[in-house]
């Protein structure tokens, strides 16, 4: 009889272990899916913030001044995290995980001329520009540029000459009086800061401050005035995902012919 309750003790005392050691396992494939569950959605979360970043580009009317932020964004993020052809790695050393994005935009060569003052490109020289990898290479010429400028005539003179610019770079020719020479001159003079002002009409065309002729400053900040307030549609079905990871890849935009 003793033997009998010693030997039920123990298969209760199995009986209790293994609900237990089952109510462990329940609970660990339980916590392992929750964890599993979060880990899926908090990446899915991440896609989204990441997409939207960019989705908020997917539309028309986008401002050339716009598309210059993304161009840069796009750089950044190629040369922070994507994934590199030749092996490297980051700014900080860490592996390169992902596809590269690409941000591209055209102008076409018809339309060029919205964007100059007469019949030369100092900034817009080609027709398509492409961001594909580490470097905004458009948006940092086109900074160095303008920084230059700036720091020459000020942005607040150059955007003056750029209003007036039709009464400054005035046509010459056999016809062309003094007097409409010393009016342009004067009116350089009105818009400019004291140490780029002139005493000579021919010094537009041969003076330089920084690294171009007074005419070529006016002319490439008229330029950029141009490209910022250009209007630019993202053609429809440009917008790529990876496969894989479901971010954006690609996008590509087009001038529209509007500008703001």
């Amino acid at each position: 009889m003793e033997n009998a309750s010693k030997a039920l003790l123990m298969a209760a005392s199995v009986l209790i272990a293994l609900v237990i050691i089952g109510a462990l396992i329940l609970m660990f494939n339980n916590l392992t899916n929750y964890q599993s569950t979060k880990t899926v959605s908090n990446r899915e979360a991440q896609v989204i913030e990441f997409n939207n970043q960019y989705e908020t580009y997917n539309r028309k009317n986008v401002r050339g001044s716009e598309l210059l932020s993304l161009l840069n964004r796009a750089a950044d993020y190629n040369r922070r995290t994507s994934s590199a052809s030749d092996g490297s790695k980051g700014d900080e050393g860490q592996d390169l995980l992902y596809e590269p994005i690409t941000i591209s935009f055209t102008i076409n060569q018809s339309d060029i001329t919205s964007f100059i003052y007469n019949d030369r490109a100092y900034l817009l020289t080609q027709n398509t520009w492409k961001v594909s990898g580490r470097e905004d290479t458009f948006g940092k010429d086109m900074k160095s540029k303008i920084d230059d400028l700036e720091g020459n005539y000020t942005a607040d003179s150059l955007a003056k000459m750029v209003k007036e610019i039709s009464n400054i770079l005035i046509e010459v020719n056999p016809r062309t009086t003094q007097a409409e020479k010393d009016a342009a001159m004067d009116v350089y003079n009105k818009c400019s800061i004291n140490k780029t002002k002139i005493n000579n009409f021919g010094d537009l065309k041969s003076k330089s401050f920084g690294n171009c002729t007074i005419e070529e400053a006016i002319r490439t900040y008229y330029e950029y005035v141009q490209f910022k307030r250009a209007r630019f549609d993202c053609i429809e079905g440009s917008v790529k995902y990876n496969d894989g990871t479901g971010r954006i890849t690609k996008m590509e935009f087009e001038f529209n012919g509007k500008f703001e």
